[in-house]
């Protein structure tokens, strides 16, 4: 059973990678609002899979490997038996469900199709937040009333006093239409006003009330915001890790060769491997416009790093 471990470790990485299977990806997607069911949802990381992307960047083999106290080659060696499994079952069944992850098929073509779960929402910072139905604000038609005209006895001089109290009423009664007016869209306005804090009571109440339920997690995760230093480019395309620095230095010369005089790579990360990059950018969508050319023209199992 891996997918707790793959699940666990969606919540901090954008690519976790099953070796010789395919590769779990995630993509942050903003808060929206649905018209049709009036319904406000929370930012979420998305998932996706990739079946091209296959090589063991040892992401995966030292999570478990830390975790259950196991060497990091025995580990690689159930990965790749669990993987057959995998397969196995796809085969005969044509679908794989994996845990708070989603379900894998094989279509007509004998290709993968993945279908992600709803749960859990994988974006560290909307634990806790739910979706919000907003209700319909009732609007009330106000039918103003109609005058009311008293007959007298028709004696001249009091004729003209009924016809001057007529008049007076009739102004009267328009300026109380006005009044009821004003007052119906002051009310209008305050129950909108109401609603709209109702609903950030509600979030901020599901705040509140987050639990985090991995059984075991590497490490815990601070959803405390700290300060740091300014990255001028966090976002790194990953042709490969060593455990040679060695061995990193001779890729770059061999991707500088081909063309990428930004080609460089980071220190020894806590699994003890050299990422080897591409290059590095400021954001997030140039990244991905020259990860789309590497993978067409170079490199199809590369993918996006973020510090």
């Amino acid at each position: 059973m891996i997918e707790k471990h793959i699940s666990s470790l969606l919540y901090r990485y954008q690519c976790v990678i099953v070796p010789e299977f395919g590769a779990f990806l995630t993509e942050i997607r903003s808060a929206r609002f649905d018209e049709k069911s009036r319904t406000f949802f929370p930012p979420q990381k998305t998932i996706s899979f990739n079946a091209n992307i296959k090589h063991n960047d040892g992401l995966l083999a030292n999570h478990i490997a830390q975790t259950t106290q196991t060497t990091y080659d025995k580990i690689v060696y159930d990965l790749l038996i669990e993987v057959e499994k995998w397969n196995k079952s796809l085969q005969t069944n044509k679908a794989l469900f994996l845990e708070n992850i989603g379900e894998l098929t094989l279509n007509s073509e004998n290709n993968l199709e993945f279908i992600p779960s709803n749960n859990p929402n994988y974006l560290a910072t909307s634990f806790g937040l739910s979706s919000v139905i907003a209700k319909n604000i009732e609007r009330i038609d106000v039918v103003a009333p109609e005058p009311k005209v008293i007959s007298l006895p028709t004696k001249r001089r009091t004729k003209h006093h009924v016809m001057r109290y007529a008049a007076v009423f009739a102004v009267c009664a328009g300026l109380g239409s006005i009044i009821v007016d004003n007052e119906f869209n002051s009310r209008i306005e305050k129950e909108t006003v109401s609603i709209e804090k109702k609903v950030q009571e509600k979030v901020q109440d599901e705040i509140q009330k987050a639990t985090f339920f991995i059984d075991t997690p590497v490490s815990p995760i601070t959803l405390t915001v700290k300060e740091k230093a300014e990255v001028k480019h966090p976002y790194h395309i990953v042709a490969g890790a060593f455990k040679s620095e060695e061995n990193a230095q001779k890729a770059i010369q061999q991707l500088k060769t081909k063309g990428f005089s930004n080609a460089t790579y980071l220190s020894k990360n806590k699994y003890g491997l050299y990422p080897v990059l591409y290059g590095s950018y400021t954001d997030m969508a140039k990244a991905q416009e020259v990860m789309k050319s590497i993978h067409k023209k170079v490199n199809s199992d590369a993918w996006i790093l973020i510090q």
